[in-house]
């Protein structure tokens, strides 16, 4: 099968949209099938790829490369089926364009239809897009079974037309041995992780809470959050934590071959999300062999129960009673990392790219 990913995101594997590129695409050349890149950027020569002509920009967005030029260069590949691996809002109309090619969208979380206060007028427009194209398109993929439903009732979308494919797993996140996150351990002691942003959907406010109480129920334990935007809730840190606040360790950004060390180094990790898509950080700390605990809520509780501990984002004290269980329960950490390790294979790249070919032939 001739197909094209529309990879305007680049094949990094440093983030997230680059890595399900890279993945996807050498989970399907394993497959035999004939992959190409849609790209905007020259990619290394390891890839297939079809580099668009790029036209002016308009009110500084792309929406002619975006539009046309990716709609005639696409027309002329000739691919059996055309997938937009992520939504990509000025490009997705020319998915509604007349084409002898399938056309499949992943859609990987409705946040603004589920948490109102994210709702804005660009929010709106793309929401609008959005439904507008997958109502025309040949099929939609959803990244939990809980984004699924959100797509069919609310977005109106025909519920035969809607196919759950759970995002892969990159495989740098893999069990390490004690020699390898010695020096980990060395500099942190014993530690939780929180893998996020800061951003009012990821709970920090209920994160640093909870950790307060945490700090009181065990001796020298540290809070290590690696994300982007810390530095704008230095103060509220300080402000909930009082001398505590010494204990959090903020690394705003790490390769992922010290994030791999950290998630096997840890003695829990702590994902309080409020609303998730998916939730790719559980499943990377499952596949390091960390302890999970995380929300009991949408795809967090969908991928998380019977492997992790689920606790109520929202109640800090639940947060931390069952973060204290784990972290002073050797036998729970245990149970909870084997637990873990197995339900991460489920997740395997070529997995994963087995079951997105399935979708393409039933599309």
């Amino acid at each position: 099968m001739k197909i094209a990913l529309m990879g305007f995101a680049g094949t990094s594997r440093e983030w997230s949209l680059g890595r399900l590129t890279y993945l996807f695409y050498n989970g399907l050349t394993s497959l035999n099938q004939d992959v190409y890149i849609i790209s905007k950027k020259n990619l290394d020569p390891q890839f297939k790829y079809v580099k668009l002509k790029e036209y002016r920009k308009i009110f500084g967005k792309d929406i002619i490369t975006d539009l046309f030029s990716n709609y005639f260069t696409v027309r002329r590949l000739n691919p059996d089926i055309y997938h937009f691996i992520y939504p990509h809002v000025s490009a997705s109309l020319m998915l509604t364009l007349p084409s002898r090619y399938k056309k499949i969208m992943t859609v990987h979380d409705l946040k603004p239809l589920i948490l109102r206060q994210f709702m804005n007028r660009s929010e709106k427009l793309n929401i609008s897009i959005l439904k507008y194209t997958l109502k025309r398109i040949d099929g939609t993929i959803a990244i939990s079974e809980s984004t699924r439903d959100q797509i069919i009732s609310m977005l109106d979308i025909d519920e035969n037309k809607v196919f759950v494919v759970y995002n892969p797993v990159d495989p740098i996140f893999r069990r390490l041995n004690n020699e390898e996150i010695s020096g980990i351990k060395e500099k942190y002691g014993n530690f939780i992780l929180n893998v996020s942003r800061y951003d009012e959907l990821k709970n920090p406010k209920n994160l640093i809470k909870s950790f307060r109480l945490i700090s009181k129920c065990t001796d020298n334990i540290k809070l290590v959050i690696v994300g982007a935007y810390w530095k704008h809730g230095i103060d509220m840190i300080k402000k909930e934590l009082g001398e505590y606040s010494k204990n959090v360790i903020i690394l705003e950004w790490l390769n992922n071959e010290e994030l791999v060390k950290l998630y096997n180094a840890s003695q829990a990790f702590l994902f309080p999300s409020l609303y998730e898509g998916f939730g790719m950080p559980i499943i990377e700390a499952m596949a390091s062999g960390a302890p999970v605990i995380t929300s009991d809520r949408w795809s967090m509780k969908e991928l998380a129960e019977g492997n992790g501990i689920l606790v109520n984002p929202e109640d800090p004290e639940d947060i931390a009673e069952k973060t204290c269980k784990v972290i002073s329960t050797p036998s729970l950490q245990s149970e909870l990392r084997i637990k873990g390790l197995e339900k991460a294979k489920e997740f395997n790249y070529i997995t994963i790219s087995e079951k997105l070919l399935k979708v393409y032939r039933e599309v």
